[in-house]
């Protein structure tokens, strides 16, 4: 019955990130559950204490994207781009006010193991052709040829790739910490290489640098004489690899080096993917251009991508998330949602969680992601909420446990004395 379950649960997954490829007057299909969620989750913590200053501060940024210089212009942008902010300090603070019992934890701690496989099992009908996503392929010109990277479900190469990415890492931690019993990790092994796969695949750098960054700090912490061994090992397999790859994968090479030849004649649309320092400079010309107010405020997003298309002729966001926060949200929503990510860095870094190395790998893998891509990949917010969570909850559990042990022991002492 739990497999059937299961296997429900997946196919109601499927039809829910299905529908992140289309649009209905310009806004994601998948918003018609993600809204719900967001309401779901708000009613659930809707009063209750907030025990984490990072809590505060996300809460504080998410309703700051309501105050900018375009709000009375472009109000539905701000609200759902609130909406998209609320989500990690949301989804933390409903699991901090939920998971009260060891059996709920050992649930959670299984929700993000079994959407990671998911995220990659389910892109093999998008591999194989079954279906098709609509919105956009990776522009990569060879000459009289190019290679489109693989989409997915997700409807989009670099939110694909990012996903991709933290799934692969969520699994190999599971492999290698054996949090399974061997049988579970036989079944895991395959869908870890098939990820990896599909990672390649994409041909976005995006995903292959978060990838690398995580397994970096994953493993790169508190390493012992009889790791560094089997690392050193694994280093030089994958370096040789990636030497080899280079050498006999023209795209692979291409993709690294930045190579479009026989681009000339293409829209900017089509080879944007090699000119994010230069949006970015636009993103802080506009900026720079602005009065007093929109320094200290911000512009909000959509009113940033208009002033981006009158002088390049796209809407496109800055592909860099602080440079996008800093100009939607000004020096003062730039300035907070600084302390806020120093916040979530510094509660997870110091947690006493199994899950602790795990945790900061996925966020500076997601901090990467800002540097490279953008602010708000909605599935990477939820898996850095869901790891932050653990990490609290376990944090909060081992204190208990130590703070019971010492109570016992000390009351052992009184009645030995007593005697």
């Amino acid at each position: 019955m739990r497999y059937v379950e299961l296997a429900i649960w997946m196919v109601l997954f499927f039809i829910a990130f299905f529908l992140k490829s289309y649009t209905v007057g310009g806004q994601e299909m998948a918003y018609l559950w993600k809204l719900p969620l967001i309401v779901f989750l708000f009613v659930g913590v809707l009063g209750q204490k907030v025990n984490y200053n990072f809590l505060i501060l996300g809460y504080v940024f998410a309703i700051k994207n309501l105050v900018s210089t375009s709000f009375f212009d472009y109000p539905v942008d701000a609200i759902i781009n609130f909406s998209k902010y609320l989500t990690i300090p949301l989804v933390v603070h409903w699991i901090y006010l939920n998971i009260n019992s060891l059996e709920a934890l050992k649930k959670l701690r299984l929700i993000p193991l079994y959407l990671a496989a998911f995220l990659i099992i389910a892109n093999i009908p998008y591999y194989l052709g079954v279906f098709s996503a609509p919105v956009s392929k990776t522009m990569l010109w060879m000459e009289d040829t190019k290679l489109d990277g693989l989409v997915g479900i997700l409807g989009a190469p670099h939110y694909t790739s990012a996903l991709l990415s933290i799934a692969c890492i969520i699994l190999l931690e599971h492999i290698v910490k054996k949090r399974s019993d061997l049988l579970v990790n036989f079944i895991l092994a395959p869908i870890l290489v098939l990820g990896l796969f599909f990672l390649f695949k994409t041909y976005t750098r995006t995903g292959w640098l978060m990838f690398v960054i995580g397994v970096t700090i994953l493993f790169g912490r508190k390493i012992s004489f009889k790791d560094a061994g089997k690392i050193l090992a694994g280093c030089v397999l994958l370096i040789g690899g990636l030497i080899f790859l280079f050498q006999t994968n023209e795209g692979f090479r291409r993709r690294v080096m930045d190579d479009r030849a026989g681009q000339e004649d293409k829209s900017a649309y089509e080879t944007v993917g090699s000119g994010r320092l230069q949006i970015a400079e636009v993103y802080l010309e506009n900026l720079y251009e602005s009065n007093f107010a929109t320094y200290l405020i911000g512009m909000g997003m959509q009113e940033s991508q208009n002033r981006y298309e009158k002088k390049d002729g796209m809407p496109l966001f800055a592909h860099n998330g602080f440079v996008q926060t800093l100009v939607d949200n000004g020096i003062l929503g730039f300035l907070l949602y600084l302390l806020f990510l120093f916040s979530v860095f510094k509660q997870i870094s110091k947690s006493e969680s199994s899950y602790n190395q795990l945790a900061v790998a996925l966020f500076f893998m997601f901090i990467s992601c800002l540097v490279t891509q953008q602010a708000n990949y909605f599935l990477l917010d939820v898996f850095l909420s869901l790891f932050i969570g653990i990490t609290i909850i376990e944090s909060r559990v081992n204190q208990y446990i130590e703070y019971k042990h010492h109570r016992d022991r000390n009351e052992l002492i009184e009645k030995s004395f007593s005697i």
